[in-house]
């Protein structure tokens, strides 16, 4: 593990989780605790090593802190915080889900405590970040890669005011039946053993379309959805299954469209990508300019 040294780990002792809540953040230099908000980007993918990790696999060859830097050299974005919270257990083997978790009796790994992982990120990690970084409180984007770009995509779904951009890149998307109203019944994405804590053994219908960010998004206010910017990449067909998530990408692209939502990311399936690290930060590379343009649309219209 090679843990980017500018990113400065943040523990607390959680109330909603019962254990410590742990998040790595970023501050640019132009950051002071008593000057101006700053707008906000969340990472997410599970634990919060792994955006800030250069080792997180074998392809990488640096950390999201050096993708912002190389944008903002290039005079494409201003100062931004970046925030990594971890929203897994604290040795990555379950993950979080964005979920409260129904049965987190069902794991003895450390830091899942509650399993309330919904409830931290809402009500402990937002309002940290605002209240101890002076993060703005109108100008938040959310991005994630593979399970990261799930819960992304669902934070946003479930709470659409709360953001202002959102993207993903090979996110790990459930399907969905019946036009959306209910998840797919043999869909197999969330079978594994390490999601039983998060939605339970046997699997229950009706949680897993409660926990369904397609069916969250049909279900979530149409006018608030088009008010945000959508960034959705994947890798290529030709890799599938287990290089990328092309027909789950097609799929949510698809569903945004029913919406009226059009997608700003100027490609969506990367004729090079793969489900890496290296292609995970190549998307946040483009994506950051984005996020920027609508915080700065969001910023102009409070003046």
């Amino acid at each position: 593990m090679e843990i980017d040294p500018r990113a400065r780990l943040i523990e607390w002792p959680s109330t909603v989780l019962g254990v410590s809540g742990r998040m790595y953040v970023y501050t640019p230099p132009e950051y002071r605790p008593d000057g101006p908000p700053l707008p906000v980007v969340y990472l997410l993918r599970g634990h919060e090593r792994e955006w800030v990790n250069r080792s997180e696999d074998d392809s990488r060859i640096g950390t999201a802190i050096d993708v912002y830097e190389r944008v903002r050299l290039r005079g494409e974005i201003g100062p931004l915080l970046l925030a990594m919270p971890g929203l897994a257990s604290a040795d990555n083997r379950i993950p979080g889900l964005l979920t409260d978790f129904v049965a987190p009796q069902l794991t003895d790994a450390p830091g899942i405590g509650t399993g309330r992982f919904a409830t931290f990120f809402f009500t402990e990690v937002l309002p940290l970040m605002e209240r101890e970084f002076g993060a703005h409180p109108m100008a938040r984007a959310i991005t994630g890669f593979s399970l990261g770009g799930y819960m992304a995509v669902k934070a946003v779904a479930l709470r659409p005011d709360l953001f202002v951009s959102v993207s993903a890149y090979d996110g790990s998307f459930p399907y969905a039946s019946d036009g959306g109203r209910r998840a797919r019944r043999y869909d197999t994405l969330l079978l594994a053993e390490m999601f039983d804590p998060a939605l339970g053994r046997p699997r229950n219908l009706e949680r897993l379309t409660d926990h369904n960010p397609i069916c969250l998004l049909l279900r979530a206010d149409r006018t608030a959805l088009r008010r945000i910017t959508w960034m959705i990449q994947y890798g290529p067909e030709h890799i599938e299954p287990w290089g990328s998530n092309f027909y789950r990408g097609e799929y949510l692209l698809r569903v945004l469209a029913t919406l009226g939502i059009t997608n700003a990311a100027p490609v969506a399936a990367l004729p090079d990508g793969a489900h890496t690290w290296a292609v995970a930060d190549r998307h946040l590379e483009q994506a950051l300019p984005l996020h920027y343009r609508a915080f700065e649309r969001v910023i102009a219209g409070q003046q």
